[in-house]
């Protein structure tokens, strides 16, 4: 029997199904627990009591894998009656030394001092990972004085003032974190007292942290959309753009309700397969869609633009990447690549409009109203189809992944009728948005499909065991049954 083109891509993909056991076993579970009572002699000989760890982040960033562990320890137990040893908490991060690298010169400078102290390090040899102590995140310099709430009432009010609020007085603010990825981004939601007292300014805001000019990006995008016909919240809501401060990359806005996220009804609906909440499921799909057509034929335009081209080029980086430390995982998806690519030069792009860039169902805020979207740090002039192949996407690592929500793990059994109805509900939300804004329906079919690769090469670029089956299970799906070719 020969095998066409379709089999041949798919079968090429056979090599991301496992991670080697030098990346994952930092992942595992009990892998840190038991390197770190074998390294550190201060839990080695009771000296110190482990009272928790986890590996919190690996990845993958340039041909280095960095790490970032959390480890909570406490003194022995005293007598009887003394007071119980207060936990500390520890983060310690690093780099993990794939197998044909050297190890780090040994001893580890700082492995005298008292574990988790400033400058402490330990190399984990049976890990391979080498940590210390972290002391500030570099890559966002504004989040001490954004969590201080004296400090933080000051930048805020300064900011307001600058902006379309000159007469705000911030008598105080409490900072309340409520998303924190070290390095890289911190949104901080405030509840702000105002001297005197009024209801006629902002209050809850909203304060983002980035690293790099995502910020920037998000002010200039959201100011573009507030000068629209949709600052009036008929379709979508918006929040409102408060202030920029580029030295600081500080980002304010204000608030938009929210009972829940998309995502999170979604999850809930998947993992309960309730008839109810899938109902409201697909009531809550159409209404996005119409939202998302309103934002897209707004009229408000961005400098930033992106191309299909422009993803297939960083795709190809990010598999670059990992070939550094892990060969043949470019030649692996070099064939699907050159089919999708193939396939892109066959069917036109449509015309560029305001896109979100990053559209994702947990983008999309559900409250008593209309809904609102949110996070616009990747805002650019783009074809529709970006935004609605990237959703699709990401709805079905919604719906699989939620196969792993019963006590006994994944469920691979169940794992055809969740794509069979996966299918549908994707195909429910371009039925909506194509009855309000225009669309080619290949070009959908071309931005999910390489939005599904990266969600596979994510699983192995942050080390998501549990994401691995899964994820591959869609993307084998989507070659197999969407309409590739021309």
């Amino acid at each position: 029997m020969s095998t066409t083109t379709r089999d041949a891509t798919i079968d090429a993909l056979e090599p991301f199904a496992e991670l080697p056991d030098w990346l994952a076993g930092l992942m595992r579970p009990g892998r840190l627990e038991a390197s770190l009572r074998r390294h550190v002699p201060e839990l080695a000989d009771g000296r110190l009591v482990l009272v928790e760890c986890r590996a919190d982040r690996l990845r993958a960033k340039d041909e280095n894998w960095l790490a970032r562990c959390r480890v909570v320890v406490a003194d022995p137990a005293g007598p009887a009656d003394a007071a119980p040893a207060e936990p500390r908490e520890v983060v310690l991060v690093g780099q993990l030394y794939p197998p044909r690298r050297p190890d780090p010169q040994l001893p580890v400078p700082g492995s005298s001092l008292p574990f988790g102290e400033p400058g402490y390090g330990v190399f984990l040899a049976d890990l391979r990972v080498h940590l210390a102590a972290e002391e500030e995140d570099p890559g966002l310099p504004s989040l001490g004085a954004l969590t201080d709430p004296e400090a933080s009432a000051r930048v805020i009010e300064r900011m307001l003032r600058a902006g379309a609020y000159p007469q705000a007085r911030v008598a105080s603010s409490t900072p309340n974190v409520v998303r924190y990825k070290p390095g890289s981004r911190c949104t901080i939601l405030y509840d702000v007292a105002y001297d005197p007292p009024t209801d006629a300014l902002p209050n809850p805001v909203v304060a983002k942290t980035h690293q790099g000019d995502k910020g920037a990006v998000a002010h200039d995008a959201m100011t573009a959309l507030w000068g629209t016909d949709l600052a009036r919240g008929d379709v979508v809501l918006l929040a409102e753009p408060l202030g920029y401060l580029p030295e600081e990359r500080v980002l304010l806005q204000g608030p938009v309700p929210e009972d829940e996220t998309l995502k999170e009804l979604a999850r809930r609906a998947f993992e309960s397969m309730d008839a109810g909440l899938l109902g409201t499921l697909r009531a809550e799909l159409g209404r996005t869609a119409v939202a998302l057509a309103a934002l897209h034929r707004s009229g408000a335009t961005y400098a930033r633009s992106v191309a299909w081209t422009d993803e297939l080029a960083e795709t190809r980086e990010v598999l670059d990447r990992l070939t550094l430390t892990v060969p043949g995982l470019r030649d692996a998806a070099e064939p699907m690549l050159e089919r999708l690519e193939a396939f892109d030069l066959a069917v036109p792009a449509d015309p560029v409009v305001s896109a979100h860039h990053d559209f994702r169902p947990a983008q999309v805020l559900l409250g008593p109203g209309t809904v609102a979207f949110i996070d616009f740090d990747g805002a650019a002039m783009a074809e529709p189809a970006l935004d609605l192949g990237r959703f699709r996407g990401k709805l079905r690592d919604i719906g699989v992944t939620a196969l792993s929500a019963s006590e006994e793990g994944y469920r691979p059994d169940l794992l055809e009728g969740r794509l069979e109805l996966l299918d549908e509900l994707c195909d429910l939300f371009v039925d909506e948005y194509a009855a309000h804004a225009p669309v080619t329906r290949e070009r959908v079919l071309l931005w999910e499909t390489i939005d599904l690769l990266t969600a596979v090469l994510h699983t192995w670029s942050k080390v998501r065991l549990l994401r691995v089956e899964p994820r591959l299970a869609i993307l084998v799906h989507q070659l197999r049954t969407a309409a590739l070719e021309r």
